[in-house]
């Protein structure tokens, strides 16, 4: 067997998408023969299979309305000889995974474990797709507990699943590595050693992965409010309040102190009356974008906390969001001057979901605004509720705001911004940062997912950033391929698209998987863990009940397919056998909780806890402790008040 595959032009990314393309068809049959070659340009030639960008190609890809910005696909071939381009470098390379779903592959949770590989590849065959995304920004941020190689693993997988972009988050993304080298909350595991040095020259690495693939590219966001003055913005770690009184009296003044939040000088706000504030941030911000052309989005927010706005006189004769705004038009002026073009992203986030009163957004095309709702249930989709009900939206009042929950509420700040900024905009949202914890069977927290992204559009959204862990695939990457599934077709079905992953993922048993993480789901009562149900639930308890009969009748079956099965479709199974491990444990501690015997729930808080880094180096590809351990915190915080190193001092 032989195919004449021929590119089209040097561009890098098409060319690293020609390269996948022989690579992957010749992993599944290492007997084809591939005759490669490069074209300058397109010619007639009914024997090839053509991969690039030409002319005349364009008139079959779908319109879009930008071409750098809006992914488009066009595949026609017929076994093995024909036409795979896109409407840009990087929509090549996606049609590449695309035309390769097609005829048996699949990429079931970022790694390499997570492909699958035809046994072998059909002889005749016949593709053609021609679709453009549903939704322009298609993207996920770095969040949680992480190496390079977990990292690099998911830039891989996002254009596998047609998705687009990457978000950096910081200048240097130091937390988020330290916490993987040191093995923060994992004494099993001993700690390597990271630098800010280190994971400067990771995040280098990791940028040649996003350019290689043409993703479009996000940075910054935290370190605003604190960096321009000399303050270094690594994390949530409290510092000593010990800085020049030329620094001090630039931060907000809270309770009559100008001091940083907490400790923590991400969390501070600044002063935004000060002119000489305002000015040195979107001094930093054009120093920034000067010194960082290969950055197409950057992120410009504030202070990484709520209720901790500027108390002086001058600062409360304004709504922070109207200095948010002074800052935003002095940066695209600054950066309109010397000619970089830029992305800016700003947030509606906490005390900035309150929209603008004064003044306008200058220049739009400047602008991405970002929707952030982190204090929003996930107990359903944005869609789940009549738009026609009136919300009433609670007043500002600084430094005593009351933050939405209800999607209802979160919607409705978000039409009062929407009704002054016309520009592109897309949702920042946390699915897979802790919620995901709140439903071990990843089923309806998969559904709650797909339904948000699917359904944008219907509110006025042209994308999604997902805030998320980058080890989020035990039991199931099912959230993750729902999400990008999704944001490419928005007029698809959740159970359908559901059924499909579980085939490619589980093989032929792949519906019982399927019903039993869905019956978990279920089993698991997350609105409890939410605080939605109160600190004691009868219904719930009775539900954590039946957990560890129902995970044991179901291991004969992850068993037999450990054995029957092979390659990455075992590595699923093993994968479940894995997290049956911590399902009585943490089904255990619930029951305590819902119970509402706070000292039990605290007790075996340890054991589960325990479990979770005993297994974790096992599956530290698609699972993580570090972030288990805070979301589980989290609920404990919100519902009994029970304080993180309460629960983890013997763990």
């Amino acid at each position: 067997m032989h195919m004449d595959i021929s590119r089209i032009g040097n561009n890098e990314t098409v060319k690293f998408a020609y390269s996948e393309l022989c690579r992957l068809l010749k992993k599944a049959n290492d007997e084809l023969l591939i005759k490669e070659c490069v074209e300058k340009a397109f010619c007639e030639d009914s024997h090839k299979l053509w991969v690039g960008i030409s002319p005349e190609f364009s008139e079959f890809l779908p319109d879009v309305q930008d071409k750098n910005l809006d992914d488009a696909i066009y595949i026609d071939v017929k076994n093995g000889k024909g036409v795979i381009t896109g409407s840009n470098p990087r929509s090549v390379l996606i049609a590449v995974y695309r035309f390769l779903k097609e005829i048996g592959f699949a990429w079931i949770r970022p790694g390499e474990d997570g492909e699958i590989i035809p046994k072998e590849l059909p002889t005749e065959y016949e593709v053609k797709v021609a679709e453009a995304a549903a939704y322009r920004h298609r993207a996920v941020c770095i969040e949680g507990s992480v190496s390079y190689d977990h990292v690099k693993n998911v830039i891989d997988w996002i254009p596998k699943a047609s998705m687009n972009g990457y978000y950096i988050q910081f200048r240097v993304p130091f937390t988020f590595f330290e916490r993987w080298y040191n093995h923060k909350d994992n004494p099993l595991l001993q700690p390597e050693g990271m630098t800010y040095e280190d994971v400067a020259a990771i995040m280098r690495r990791l940028e040649e992965e996003i350019t290689l693939r043409g993703l479009m590219y996000h940075t910054v966001g935290h370190g605003w409010t604190c960096e321009p003055f000399g303050i270094r913005g690594l994390g949530w770690d409290k510092v000593d309040d010990d800085m020049p009184d030329d620094v001090r009296e630039k931060l907000a003044l809270v309770n009559g102190k100008r001091e940083f939040w907490g400790g923590v000088p991400l969390n501070t706000s600044l002063c935004y009356s000060n002119p000489e504030v305002r000015k040195l941030m979107s001094d930093a911000v054009l120093e920034y974008c000067a010194s960082h052309p290969e950055a197409d989005y950057v992120h410009v927010w504030l202070a990484d906390g709520a209720n901790n706005n500027c108390e002086c006189e001058e600062c409360q004769k304004k709504m922070p969001s109207d200095y948010y705004v002074m800052i935003l038009n002095d940066i695209d002026r600054k950066l309109t001057e010397v000619g970089i073009k830029t992305k800016v992203v700003f947030l509606m986030y906490l005390d900035l979901l309150w929209v603008f009163r004064e003044g306008e957004i200058k220049n739009p095309d400047r602008f991405l605004m970002m929707f952030a709702p982190i204090t929003r249930s996930y107990t359903k989709c944005f869609t789940d509720f009549d738009e026609s009900e009136k919300v009433e939206l609670a007043p500002y009042v600084r430094n005593k705001l009351q933050l939405p929950a209800r999607v209802e509420e979160n919607v409705a700040y978000l039409r009062s911004w929407q009704e002054k900024f016309e520009g592109d905009s897309v949702d920042f949202d946390y699915h897979l940062m802790w919620d995901h914890v709140y439903d071990p069977g990843y089923y309806r927290c998969a559904e709650v997912l797909y339904g948000d992204v699917s359904g944008l559009d219907k509110i006025g959204l042209n994308g999604f950033i997902s805030c998320q862990l980058q080890r989020a695939s035990l039991p199931t990457g099912l959230p993750m391929e729902m999400m990008a599934r999704g944001l490419w077709d928005k007029n698809g079905d959740f159970e359908t698209e559901a059924k499909k992953y579980f085939a490619s993922a589980f093989g032929k048993y792949g519906e019982k998987a399927r019903q039993y993480l869905k019956t978990l789901s279920e089993l698991f009562v997350p609105p409890f863990m939410r605080g939605e149900l109160g600190e004691k639930s009868e219904e719930a308890v009775a539900s954590y009940e039946k957990i560890d009969a129902f995970v044991k009748s179901f291991l004969p079956i992850i068993e037999e397919n450990m054995e029957n099965t092979e390659g990455n479709v075992r590595r699923s199974w093993e994968y479940l056998m894995w997290h049956s491990k911590l399902l009585a444990p943490y089904a255990d501690m619930l029951i305590s909780a819902a119970s509402g015997d706070r000292e039990g729930m605290i007790k075996k808080s340890k054991i589960l806890f325990a479990r979770a880094c005993e297994i974790e180096w096992d599956v530290h590809t698609v699972f993580e402790s570090y972030e288990f351990a805070v979301s589980i915190n989290r609920f404990f915080r919100r519902v009994f008040n029970v304080g993180h190193d309460e629960t983890l001092a013997e763990a």
